[in-house]
């Protein structure tokens, strides 16, 4: 792949002056408000250079990616880069996840996050009968797991389900535990503005683990778009 970089080496990034990127959008192509055009055109308006489609898909999107994954191709390569990407949830305790090649093989990045906890029997366990220091253990396995698949990219919103919908913060030996897993393996660490309350302490980990870090924001509408460049700018001018 050629172009300007969407994941970069944690400890090469200068914290004055971080890439302007959003490595997590989404479109109504499935959950999102805006269109892909639309979304381009917001993230120029931003100032945005490099931007990742990583839209919602699962092994049975077939009927529609390849016409999402041509639009994002058409978009002007400046002046800001757009690339094609999908995220998937990650299936089992074996780091299997939700794509298939006539998906992955049109995509620049895959994305893998833990969107519900399988049953085991090909089902999802519904998210009341989980507790809180469950939910931990078990986001934890299935990320530590997927961290060994050689087909994902980005580990996505690390701790997302813990943080949002149990309202629990992970051990800091748990998150360093991935990441530094996340570096032995080559996959990227996504640093999240919708999950991660803490974004630079995600990044001094990343360093601390010589990581590979990428940012994103997990828009879902225009007004989201950039929002993790803005949570770490106004964290920079406290």
């Amino acid at each position: 792949m050629t172009g300007p970089p969407l994941v970069f080496e944690a400890r090469a990034l200068d914290l004055s002056r971080l890439p302007r990127i959003d490595s997590h959008l989404h479109t109504s192509w499935t959950d999102g408000k805006a269109t892909v055009a639309e979304t381009y055109q917001r993230a120029v308006e931003l100032g945005l250079e490099v931007i990742l489609y990583s839209e919602h898909s699962r092994k049975t999107s077939t009927d529609w990616f390849s016409r999402f994954a041509e639009e994002v191709r058409s978009l002007p390569a400046a002046p800001c880069r757009a690339y094609v990407g999908t995220e998937v949830k990650i299936e089992s305790l074996d780091g299997e996840i939700d794509t298939i090649p006539a998906i992955s093989d049109l995509c620049d990045f895959i994305m893998a996050s833990v969107h519900r906890f399988p049953d085991g029997r090909g089902g999802a366990i519904p998210f009341g009968e989980v507790n809180p220091d469950e939910a931990v253990d078990r986001e934890f396995a299935l990320s530590w797991a997927a961290l060994e698949n050689p087909k994902i990219d980005i580990l996505g919103h690390m701790f997302g389900m813990s943080y949002r919908r149990y309202k629990v913060t992970p051990p800091d030996e748990k998150i360093r535990a991935l990441i530094a897993r996340a570096a032995e393996y080559g996959v990227a660490v996504e640093v999240n503005s919708h999950y991660h309350p803490n974004p630079f302490q995600y990044i001094e980990w990343c360093r601390e683990y010589d990581a590979r870090i990428t940012f994103g924001s997990n828009a879902h509408s225009l007004e989201k778009i950039g929002e993790i460049m803005r949570q770490l700018g106004a964290e920079r001018a406290r």
